[in-house]
């Protein structure tokens, strides 16, 4: 009977060793891979900005047209996210889809081999963070604070930067008091551009809710997200 106990023992290790030794032999690029085709999970922090809160969960989470650079104990990798989830901010929520190009780091950890730095979701955060600062900007009605959102390259049904803030600043000024519900977001990244579907329900005086959807064009400048076209 100890022989035996002995024996099955001594399988068990040699299976754990060959194990690690097929791990030990495995490339970086082949672990990273691997690494992130088991994190199908995600949770973001702080997303609404100004450290008022703000949280993104992801349950959904593929990595597509991965490419990895190793440099010592470091990784930079590139490769497409394709996630949905749901985003809550200040009582409210909002459905979330994303597919975006990201660029992030990747360091050796004990479990997973190799694990993130907290980058991999960079892009999405900083169009989230836009499209707060817009939402906000006509809550309060505010034509002023759409201004630091809106590229010099703005061009929309005939109109420039200049144009669309004029307009603004009269439709916020002469139009009834509104009142907007988020209830979702479609947002496509590709390298220095962007598209964000915007789906909300809409609510004036003496009329029932509408829902309608917005679209806005994304541009990337010093490293942050403006508005290019849509409003």
């Amino acid at each position: 009977m100890a022989a035996a106990l002995l024996a099955g023992l001594g399988l068990w290790v040699a299976r754990d060793r060959i194990a690690s030794l097929g791990t030990a032999v495995e490339s970086p690029d082949t672990q990273i891979r691997r690494a992130l085709s088991s994190q199908v999970r995600a949770h973001l922090d702080e997303v609404y900005g100004f450290h008022a809160g703000g949280t993104t969960e992801l349950s959904t989470v593929r990595y597509r047209d991965v490419v990895t650079s190793v440099e010592g104990q470091r990784a930079t990798v590139v490769a497409v996210l394709d996630a949905e989830g749901r985003v809550s901010w200040r009582g409210g929520a909002a459905s979330l889809s994303y597919l975006g190009r990201e660029r992030f780091h990747m360091r050796p950890c004990s479990i997973a081999l190799w694990c993130a730095e907290g980058d991999q979701f960079e892009r999405l955060r900083g169009v989230l963070l836009l499209l707060f600062r817009r939402a906000d900007a006509f809550d309060a009605r505010d034509a002023g604070a759409y201004a630091p959102l809106i590229s010099e390259r703005y061009r929309d049904r005939g109109l420039d930067r200049a144009g669309i803030l004029r307009r603004l600043a009269g439709d916020l000024r002469a139009g009834p008091p509104a009142r907007v519900r988020l209830l979702g977001w479609q947002i496509r990244v590709d390298r220095e551009t962007a598209e964000a579907g915007e789906d909300f329900e809409i609510s004036l005086p003496g009329e029932e809710p509408k829902r309608l959807r917005a679209r806005y064009r994304l541009v990337l400048e010093e490293s942050r997200w403006r508005i290019a076209g849509g409003l």
